[in-house]
C-alpha cells in the first residue's frame, strides 16, 4: 500500500552538451552522427513531454550556449584548470581547432531557446566547459572561475540557473558548500550503493562497472529510489539519481524486456511507496536509433501515466521539487 500523504515523484534530468561533453573520449567522426541527432531529439523530446505532461531539468553546458567561437572565447573562464591529463582540458589544442569543427556540434543556443519555450522545463548548468571536478590538476578557484561563465553566459541570455549536475557524477563536496554563494539551491547527486559512488576514470574497477552494468537489467539491492525527507541537506536540495536511461544496442536488443522492466518496477515502487525515482540521459545519447529509443520514452511515460492515475505519482522537475519541499515539510 502507498504510505498515506506520501506522493511519489517522477523525475527527469538531461545533461544538456552536444560535443562538449563527450571531445575528450571520441572524435566528430566517431560520434558525431548522435551529436548531430540531438538536434532532431530535443524538438521531439520536447513534444513528447508535452504529450504526457513530463516536467524536467536541463543541466546546460554553458559553452553551447555561445553564438559563435568569439563570444565562446570572450566568456570563457579567467582560471582555467591545470589537469595533470591535459586532454581533459578544451582549453588547449581543441580551442586552437574549434574553428574546424562545424557549429552544429558546438553551439546549440537555438536549441536552448526551444527549451526555456516549453512549459514546465527548468534549466540549469552543467558546468561552463564540462569540468571534471575530481580530476588532479584543477581546483576550487578554477571551478569557480568556470562556475562563474556558465551562470553569466545563461545571464546573458535571460536565464537565472538554480541546478546543477556534475559533468560525469563527479561530487565534489568542497563545491557543493560553495554553491549558496552563487544562487545555486539544487544538484544531483549519486544512487547511495557504493557501485554508483563518485569517481574518477582511473579509479573504477571491473567488479564496480560489472555489477553497475548488471544492475541495468536486474535489481541489484536497490531500487534507488529516494525519500523525500533525505532530499534537503544544509539549506541544499540534493536529488538522487536513479536510473540512467541506457540507449538502444542492437548487441543488447534481447535484453530490452529486462532493461525496461527494471525501469517499470523501479517506478512502480517509487509510486506506491511516496518515493522520488529520477531517470536521466543525454539527448545525444539517444541520437542515433532515434525511433528505437523513443520507443523506450513512451512506453516509460505510459507507465508514468498508469501511476498518475492509480497511485497521484506526479511529474516534476529540480526546482518544482523544492518547492514542494518547501511548502510540505
Amino acid at each position: 500500500m502507498r504510505k498515506k500523504n506520501k506522493q511519489g515523484i517522477f523525475c527527469i534530468s538531461l545533461d544538456f552538451e552536444l560535443y562538449w561533453g563527450i571531445r575528450d573520449k571520441k572524435t566528430v567522426q566517431e560520434y558525431g552522427q548522435n551529436v548531430e541527432g540531438a538536434w532532431r531529439v530535443v524538438p521531439k523530446l520536447l513534444d513528447l513531454f508535452k504529450k504526457y505532461d513530463v516536467h524536467a531539468t536541463w543541466a546546460v553546458v554553458g559553452a553551447m550556449v555561445c553564438e559563435n567561437q568569439k563570444e565562446l572565447f570572450d566568456v570563457s573562464p579567467k582560471i582555467k584548470p591545470q589537469y595533470a591529463d591535459e586532454n581533459l582540458s578544451p582549453y588547449g589544442q581543441f580551442y586552437e581547432e574549434i574553428h574546424q569543427i562545424e557549429a552544429q556540434y558546438i553551439f546549440g543556443k537555438s536549441l536552448l531557446k526551444m527549451v526555456e519555450k516549453t512549459p514546465f522545463q527548468e534549466i540549469g548548468t552543467h558546468t561552463f566547459s564540462h569540468y571534471y571536478c575530481l580530476e588532479k590538476g584543477q581546483n576550487k578557484a578554477s571551478f569557480l572561475s568556470d562556475l562563474s561563465s556558465a551562470l553569466h553566459i545563461l545571464k546573458k541570455n535571460n536565464i537565472t540557473a538554480h541546478s546543477f549536475i556534475f559533468p560525469r557524477h563527479q561530487h565534489n563536496p568542497e563545491y557543493i558548500n560553495e554553491f549558496k554563494n552563487y544562487g545555486i539551491t539544487t544538484y544531483r547527486g549519486t544512487e547511495k550503493i557504493w557501485y554508483n559512488s563518485s569517481s574518477v576514470g582511473a579509479e573504477e574497477g571491473i567488479v564496480k562497472r560489472a555489477v553497475r552494468y548488471a544492475d541495468y537489467f536486474l535489481k541489484m539491492g536497490s531500487h534507488h529510489c529516494q525519500d523525500i525527507t533525505e532530499v534537503k541537506q544544509n539549506g541544499l536540495y540534493n536529488i538522487r539519481a536513479s536510473r540512467w536511461l541506457r540507449p538502444y544496442s542492437k548487441k543488447l536488443e534481447k535484453l530490452d524486456f529486462l532493461k525496461m522492466r527494471r525501469i517499470k518496477n523501479q517506478m512502480t515502487y517509487a509510486a506506491k511507496n511516496g518515493k522520488i525515482f529520477q531517470l536521466w540521459f543525454h539527448p545525444h545519447d539517444i541520437g542515433s536509433d532515434i525511433d528505437k529509443n523513443f520507443e523506450y520514452l513512451d512506453t516509460i511515460f505510459e507507465h508514468y501515466q498508469y501511476l498518475k492515475e492509480k497511485y497521484r505519482f506526479k511529474s516534476l522537475n529540480f526546482k518544482e521539487i523544492k518547492d514542494y519541499i518547501d511548502g510540505n515539510h
